[in-house]
């Protein structure tokens, strides 16, 4: 006699195999597919870019071609000028954003966990916040000159504001469940910050810092044009009174480059310090 098959064994004998996961696959199809969309992008900006001044619709005394640029920018790496410049602006730029990275974060903190700090300060802040640099870059100069110094300033100031604010928002949109269960397990107030607060805040803070790098460049070629002796913002400044078209977009595209680069390493650095965040948004 054959044996008979219960329904509990039909039903596993007759039950699909579970998908094989896909995300891996998914995501480097997501990223191939950033990365075909971004050169069509970049490749049809350089051809409009080309289309303008060979037409005519702009005179190429105010803007190069593509080409003229990308000559002057070789041969500004060749022959040592763009580098000569870019360091200097380079050293000014990371000194101001770590300055302003190390005290936007702990005003930021303190602020943020303290509400008395920041009812006291938020009036302050307010106005402080929305002055325009360009309107400030005199004070600066008045104070500290037209050396090294106020240009670091302006730079701290750029990027101080934007780090500052992200890191109150973050502090202060902690969720206090969290808090309050730990709390509760008997956890103090350095433990509560160190391992509750400032882990939970910390993707958050990431949008201000990358603003904030992104705005050292910005910043700091404005100061450098108000007076020096190297710079990016110098190089540009003299090729334009020379009337060197080329000269000045090699200066830019050295910038934005640079902001490439910067935007680069902080992505990185985001994607290192919350990778545990990625394992829990994942599942």
């Amino acid at each position: 006699m054959a044996p008979t098959i219960t329904e509990p064994q039909r039903a596993q004998k007759q039950e699909p195999a579970a998908p094989p996961i896909t995300r891996p696959q998914r995501r480097k199809a997501l990223k191939y597919d950033s990365l075909i969309y971004g050169t069509v992008g970049l490749l049809g900006f350089l051809l409009v870019w080309w289309l303008v001044i060979d037409r005519g619709l702009i005179s190429s005394l105010y803007l190069a071609t593509p080409q003229e640029t990308l000559k002057a920018f070789v041969d500004g790496i060749a022959d040592g000028s763009i580098p000569a410049d870019a360091w200097p602006s380079i050293q000014r730029a990371v000194i101001g954003f770590g300055i302003a990275l190390v005290v936007g974060i702990v005003l930021g903190i303190l602020v943020g966990s303290v509400p008395v700090f920041g009812k006291l300060a938020e009036p302050v802040l307010l106005f402080f916040r929305n002055l325009s640099l360009l309107a400030l870059l005199p004070v600066f100069v008045a104070f500290l000159g037209i050396g090294e110094e106020s240009k670091v300033a302006i730079v701290v100031w750029a990027c101080f504001w934007p780090i500052f604010i992200n890191a109150v928002g973050a502090v202060g949109g902690v969720e206090r469940i969290l808090i309050n269960s730990a709390r509760t397990l008997g956890a103090g107030r350095l433990y509560i910050f160190s391992q509750v607060v400032l882990p939970a805040a910390l993707p958050s803070f990431f949008p201000g810092i990358r603003l904030a790098a992104a705005n050292a460049f910005t910043a700091l070629v404005a100061a450098e044009l108000v007076g020096g002796a190297q710079g990016l913002g110098i190089y540009i400044n003299n090729a334009s009174y020379r009337f060197q078209t080329p000269q000045i977009y090699a200066g830019i595209l050295t910038l934005g480059l640079l902001g490439i680069l910067v935007n680069a390493l902080m992505s990185g650095a985001e994607r290192y310090l919350t990778r545990w965040q990625r394992g829990l948004t994942s599942r």
